[in-house]
């Protein structure tokens, strides 16, 4: 009898629906973990919103404390004295000054980015039983993160009205954000290639969405060393490197993945934001560029004066405008102080690139006219006249800020007030003086005024020797006797003396001092003269060693118990 072997009926429709609810099961993995990867972008922006809204909160808090309360006299509350002691307290360790970060304020803003960063690449659930799942998420976070970098490097950056930040106190950031994106998207590619080849599926190589990947970090290679090497040595090079490649990491980061629309949606963002201000800055170079002209003449040691026609809005003195010279390079523009809007002036010393053409340019035809342009006002200066005390100390061509901004407070300030201005500059060539004469004839006129120069450099040639303790050297300056004294010393290198005990500098005449100043010398001196009431801002701009000495001294004089003692910088670089 044969045997008869029959199949359970339904069997085969059994097979085909379990097959049926393992793709969908496949299909459902697959929608999660993309909402995960986008929760990632979203959560990221979200702190990043979170670390400016700090920012804006206090900036705001600030303002409004000053308004109601220190204008107003108020400010000796005993309701707001836990507060001012416990604000100083917190002032006073969050400038101290960290090497590579420049403050601890850096250090714990970069850290709260840093965590945030590990957090939404780590902390939130993903499934780790396939690498290739880590290298998407990755790969989303280089995705966040590129819209990050592009909004720091915004120069009309929304960040200035609400943080009173503008895009250069931005620019440590901007690098900590790029370096980070770079390394991002190297770690994206060696787990995505390592994915691949262990399920031996390396023709994901040839797709051409993943060959426009690894065109977008080819382009993020390039930038690397020019910001390491270049970009301070050579930064015209490394601006037109930077904005090209640039250019080429947004276009094909949107073709990396087209299929997915959020990625797009992202890029697009990142891309509208760079687009939008660029062409904001293109508008104001034609806006300002009607009509516009810069008469440059040449200043003793390298430096240029540039003569405006026109003023641009909102522009005051020590805010900074990039200036388009056509007739001297075509293709570039470059950021300089103002250093007065009546007339729009600014006082450029000559270094290499564009500063040396123009310089050279004023010493072959000074008084030379050339149709110029500008993009600006950029960068934030406090409002000096709501301090008793304010001291500003600049070094060699910093003096283009601290004069400017010295000047246009005198004026603001009037008859009335009883605010104190203390003037101290430090530069080599005594010549120097002649580039900022009109604004130090002003500063030396008034009562309320002190200035103190010091000149580092060995005597031109304008010196005789009288004996053998003193060298002096007169002329007219604008009407004031200008002399230069000098302690007796052996040591050939003028800049390693400090100066000796400076006697008053009299009103009527300027006084120039040999060697180098002790500046927290100065500073203790100036918080020591105060009453407890009194607010003083010291401000700022030079050399890296200059900048030093003062925050460190800013941070040994802050008490609890004494005058508010604020500072405000302005750094050399870009």
């Amino acid at each position: 009898m044969a045997n008869i072997t029959s199949t359970p009926a339904g069997s085969g429709s059994g097979a085909a629906a379990a097959a049926a609810e393992l793709k969908a099961a496949k299909v459902a993995a697959k929608a999660l973990r993309q909402v995960k990867n986008e929760d990632t972008a979203k959560y990221f922006a979200v702190g990043m919103v979170g670390i400016m809204a700090l920012f804006t909160i206090f900036r705001w808090t600030r303002f409004f404390y000053n308004k109601r309360y220190i204008s107003k006299g108020r400010s000796n509350s005993k309701v707001l004295g836990h507060l001012i002691a416990f604000t100083r307290i917190a002032r006073k360790n969050l400038i101290r000054n960290v090497p590579a970060f420049g403050s601890v304020g850096h250090v714990l803003v970069f850290l709260g980015f840093v965590a945030t960063l590990l957090s939404v690449t780590l902390a939130i659930d993903w499934d780790r039983s396939q690498l290739q799942f880590f290298g998407h998420r990755l790969g989303w976070v280089t995705t966040a993160l590129l819209v990050f970098v592009i909004f720091l490097s915004l120069k009309n950056t929304p960040l200035a009205i609400l943080t009173s930040y503008s895009y250069e106190r931005l620019n440590f950031f901007h690098r900590v954000a790029g370096y980070s994106l770079i390394a991002c998207t190297m770690a994206h590619t060696v787990v995505m290639i390592v994915a691949w080849a262990r399920v031996k599926d390396l023709s994901e190589f040839l797709l051409v969405k993943n060959i426009d990947g690894m065109v977008a970090g080819s382009a993020m290679l390039v930038i690397l060393p020019t910001a390491l090497f270049l970009r301070k040595g050579q930064y015209e090079t490394f601006h037109i490197v930077h904005i090209t490649m640039a250019a080429l990491i947004l276009i094909t980061a949107a073709m990396h993945r087209p299929d997915i629309p959020m990625v797009g949606k992202i890029v697009i963002i990142a891309a509208s934001l760079w687009i939008a201000d660029r062409t904001l800055r293109l508008l104001k170079l034609a806006l300002y560029g009607y009509g516009n002209t810069a008469t440059i003449t040449p200043l003793p040691y390298g430096g240029t004066r540039i003569v405006m026609r026109k003023t641009p809005i909102g522009a005051v003195p020590g805010t900074h405008c990039f200036l388009w010279i056509p007739g001297v390079r075509a293709t570039e523009s470059h950021p300089f102080t103002v250093l007065s809007t009546t007339p729009f002036e600014m006082v450029v010393a000559a270094y290499d690139g564009f500063t040396r053409d123009l310089h050279t340019r004023a010493m072959e035809n000074p008084g030379q006219v050339f149709k110029a342009s500008v993009d600006g006002p950029y960068g934030t200066v406090p409002d000096f006249t709501l301090y008793s005390k304010v001291l500003f100390i600049a070094g060699g061509s910093g003096a283009s800020f601290t004069c400017g901004t010295a000047v246009d407070l005198l004026r603001k300030l009037g008859d009335s007030s009883s605010t104190t201005i203390e003037f101290v500059w430090v530069v080599k060539e005594q010549e120097r003086i002649e580039w900022f004469a009109k604004e130090l004839e002003e500063l030396i006129a008034s009562p309320r005024v002190k200035v103190r120069i010091y000149s580092t450099h060995p005597l031109s040639s304008l010196a005789t020797q009288s004996d053998d303790s003193i060298y002096s050297w007169k002329k007219k300056f604008h009407g004031s006797e200008v002399k230069s004294i000098s302690p007796s010393s052996s040591d050939s290198d003028i800049e390693k003396q400090p100066a000796a005990i400076l006697p008053p500098v009299l009103n009527t005449s300027l006084t120039i001092y040999r060697g180098r100043p002790n500046v927290a010398t100065i500073i203790t001196e100036t918080v020591a003269g105060a009453y407890n009431h009194d607010r003083i801002v010291v401000a700022a701009c030079g050399p890296g060693g200059m900048m030093r000495d003062v925050r460190n001294s800013i941070v040994e004089n802050i008490k609890v118990n004494g005058p508010s003692l604020e500072l405000h910088s302005e750094h050399f670089g870009r």
